[in-house]
């Protein structure tokens, strides 16, 4: 496993404090309390351990190969005279923490067995060059067996990967031809919504509506903050009307994957969960939320799914019924691409008090006076709900202390999980 070679190499680069052997020490000090911080940060170890895994390996390769040019042109061996050893340094102590520690560490059965060695090579250089390049053929070739078939099969892996991740995930190719929609429907936010708008969506495309439509997004992919995708959550999976009295406050669109694949229906059962682990009411006694979900091969919605915000927005104009749309008054459709992947919906009579709170730097928390880093705030008219949260003590977070409350969530939901396996 390369983890273990890498903490060989690690030791190494420790035991040989160079300047160039101390940079792999400090990188790897701060990927290791990064990925600590969140588990997706894992990542940023790749690169470390890449190179600390190979410095022992080179270290190996080099010996054998040296092996090899002793064989062919080293001299022959000469006595080296006895170097007068300086007092005083680090010298000096490790000379007397050895004094102590050698007899424990080298036996004198082997000191002799050494010291014979050495003698040997002396005397006899050829035959000795030709046994350690026979050790070096063994050690490479036993290298090489053990590395053939995982190496093969990364190559492979990477090789099935790669056409997948070589292709923009916002345009791709199927029977329908070339689907540009969601690249359309930011387009189309771009040019058709005002500056300053903001635009409610699940995280996931929280980067893509800032890039490519240049619109502020209530969240993406480095927010951290669980209790503010929990309250995205609530919004989307929530019932129309009370998702409707939280959303006029911090939101101008809501836009939506309404896909047959990978949508927001798809994701909603996580996204109700994530809702319910901050906000109980939500799917109370149930941690997997499992009375919101669709049913895969009728496609028919659960109860609770039919009457949230979400599924409104997705069936809007597509179902028969009359309950699968949006209230007019709430809610006006807006855009929806050419094969229905994505629409966009404006929301209604906005709090136009909240936005100018919002937006006021005086309401602003900033690292400093002036600086560029700033922590935004919900407005007041949201203070009713936010006081009906429980943090949650993320299991990622390996640096905060779970409290009774956390840990009791956490033993009912892998509880459910079990026995949703039947394990």
């Amino acid at each position: 496993d390369a983890r273990f070679v890498a903490a060989v190499g690690l030791l190494f680069c420790w035991h040989q404090r160079t300047p160039a052997k101390i940079f792999p020490v400090i990188y790897a000090a701060v990927a290791w309390h990064f990925s600590g911080k969140m588990s997706r940060l894992m990542i940023i170890c790749g690169p470390i351990v890449s190179m600390l895994a190979g410095y022992p390996v080179g270290i190996v390769v080099d010996w054998c190969l040296q092996q090899f040019l002793n064989l062919l042109c080293a001299p022959r061996p000469l006595t080296e005279p006895q170097k007068e050893l300086r007092s005083g340094g680090m010298g000096s102590i490790f000379r007397v923490l050895w004094s102590y520690c050698q007899p424990m560490a080298l036996p004198t059965e082997a000191q002799d067995a050494l010291k014979l060695l050495d003698d040997i090579h002396s005397q006899f250089p050829r035959p000795c060059r030709a046994i350690r390049c026979s050790v070096a053929i063994m050690v490479l070739v036993t290298g090489y067996v053990n590395i053939r078939e995982p190496t093969k099969k990364f190559i492979r892996e990477c090789e099935e990967i790669a056409p997948h991740m070589g292709h923009p995930s916002i345009v791709f190719k199927s029977g329908q031809g070339l689907i540009t929609d969601y690249l359309d429907g930011y387009k189309w936010m771009k040019d058709n919504t005002p500056a300053d708008a903001r635009v409610m969506a699940w995280w996931d495309y929280g980067y893509q509506i800032n890039g490519l439509s240049n619109r502020t997004t209530l969240a993406d992919g480095n927010t951290w903050n669980h209790e503010h995708i929990a309250l995205l959550g609530k919004c989307l999976t929530g019932p129309e009307k009370a998702s409707y009295e939280v959303i006029r406050h911090l939101a101008d669109y809501v836009l939506i994957w309404a896909g047959d694949n990978g949508d927001d229906i798809a994701k909603s059962p996580h996204m109700a969960r994530i809702a319910t682990s901050v906000y109980h009411d939500v799917c109370p006694g149930d941690p997997l939320c499992r009375q919101f979900q669709l049913n895969r091969q009728t496609r028919e919605p659960s109860e609770m799914m039919k009457g949230s915000l979400l599924w409104k927005m997705y069936a809007h104009e597509r179902m028969g019924s009359d309950d699968d749309h949006v209230d007019p008054e709430l809610f006006e459709e807006q855009f929806t691409s050419e094969h229905g992947y994505v629409r966009i919906f404006k929301v209604l009579n906005i709090s136009q008090e909240s936005k100018d709170w919002a937006a006021d730097p005086k309401n602003w928390l900033c690292d400093a006076p002036g600086s560029w880093l700033c922590q935004g705030q919900y407005p007041p008219a949201l203070a009713k709900i936010l006081q009906e949260q429980n943090p949650f003590k993320q299991l990622e977070d390996f640096n905060v202390h779970r409290d009774s409350k956390a840990e009791e969530y956490h033993a009912a939901y892998m509880k459910k999980v079990k026995e949703r396996r039947g394990t």
